[in-house]
């Protein structure tokens, strides 16, 4: 029966066509490099993989430090557009020129023309962010549209019932755009009576209104707006050296603040507390020498004894050759100190005249070099010349 059955052959795979033609070391190599290519191209995306995580790991924390706002970047928009940037107390890194704003703070006449000469020249070179003036708040402000402000072609109501300081604010309203703030004017009884009321300034701290502020003293001249101070790094105060000094200390005519109730609160203890604190600069200095950012003399506050003075290295801080021109040229604000001759709006030409700077001896036959005395005698007649354009006043005789 078993002898009748076929023998079977032992199990055998069956080549397919193509396997059949190819020797099988040949099969081995070609399998090897498949795995290969395989592999390069695993490792290569990988790679790729890993350089585009680590750039975007360093992107990010360049955000982290690095302010995503140029000056440039802001001048385009208006004031109530967003601006993407990293500015104090911003929210989501979006702020507005609203945010921001000029201050001043006046207290008598000859103050306000002064301000409202800042805020026109504020308003004349271009700022984008608000004007503020504090103001006492006795004075009568006009309603709007009551004809009191001066005109753009330069006529103005001279009606004799409205006093001076209320015109001038009208103007400082209705032209420059500037926001008005009545406040009670701060004295202290103690000290030097021509700044008996500069306290006033300190007000500034309680703008809470506004993310960060400049205040500016007003016995100035402002030649360019300064927008981009409003964008250095956070801090509650920015001041300048008073260079002029020997000892270190920081100069307030130009200070950059993040108003807040922590910071105004700060002051209120200090003055309560201090009878005999100072002035409002020796305040500043007291509380914040040791923690203020300090901000470049050289464009924010020059003054214009600076160009009476023959030794200049305290201005220039290093031994390069003096420049009377070239400074005034990078000066965004310029400060009237010059004693014991008066402020600008005080007539005192005997004064001026025996403490003017020298001429120097051009060599040659050029003669004498008289550029300080030009340009110093040129600050205070481009101030008479504004005061009277602007605001309708004169000089007044020094005492």
């Amino acid at each position: 029966m078993f002898n009748n059955k076929i023998a079977l052959n032992p199990y055998k795979q069956l080549d397919s066509p193509s396997n059949a033609e190819i020797p099988p070391a040949w099969r081995y190599f070609t399998l090897r490099l498949r795995m290969k290519k395989i592999s390069t191209a695993l490792v290569t995306g990988g790679l790729l993989l890993a350089i585009f995580s680590l750039g975007r790991i360093f992107e990010l924390r360049a955000g982290l430090y690095t302010p995503q706002l140029r000056f440039t970047d802001g001048l385009a928009l208006g004031t109530h557009q967003l601006i993407h940037g990293s500015s104090p107390g911003a929210s989501n890194g979006l702020m507005r020129w609203s945010d921001f704003a000029y201050v001043q703070y006046v207290t008598n006449v000859d103050y306000l023309c002064n301000s409202v000469m800042i805020l026109e020249a504020l308003h004349r070179t271009g700022t984008k962010a608000d004007l503020l003036m504090m103001y006492p708040e006795e004075w009568h402000l006009p309603e709007l549209g009551g004809g009191d402000a001066k005109t753009e072609s330069g006529s103005k109501d001279n009606h004799p019932t409205v006093p001076t300081e209320s015109r001038l604010l009208a103007q400082a309203r209705d032209l420059y755009k500037a926001k008005l703030a009545p406040i009670t004017v701060q004295t202290f009884t103690r000290g030097d009576p021509t700044w008996q009321q500069s306290y006033t300034k300190l007000l500034a701290f309680n703008q809470t209104q506004y993310k960060r502020v400049i205040s500016l003293d007003s016995d100035a001249t402002v030649r360019q707006h300064m927008d981009e101070l409003f964008f250095i790094p956070s801090s509650p105060i920015a001041m300048p050296r008073a260079y002029w000094l020997d000892e270190p200390t920081l100069s307030s005519q130009l200070v950059v603040l993040e108003p807040s109730q922590l910071e105004w609160q700060r002051i209120q203890a200090f003055m309560t507390t201090h009878e005999d604190s100072g002035f409002d600069m020796d305040i500043l200095n007291t509380i914040y020498k040791d923690s203020s950012t300090v901000l470049p003399h050289r464009k924010y506050d020059l003054l214009t004894a600076e160009f009476r003075r023959h030794d200049h290295s305290k201005y220039l801080g290093s031994e390069e050759p003096w420049n009377a021109t070239a400074a005034l040229q990078e000066a965004k604000y310029v400060h009237f100190s010059d004693w014991p001759v008066p402020k600008p709006w005080l007539q005192a030409s005997k004064v001026m005249e025996g403490y003017q700077p020298d001429c120097k001896d051009g060599g040659g036959a050029a003669g004498q070099n008289c550029t300080e005395r030009d340009l110093w005698y040129g600050f205070y007649t481009d101030f008479s010349q504004r005061r009277q354009q602007i605001c309708n006043l004169t000089q007044t005789i020094a005492l």
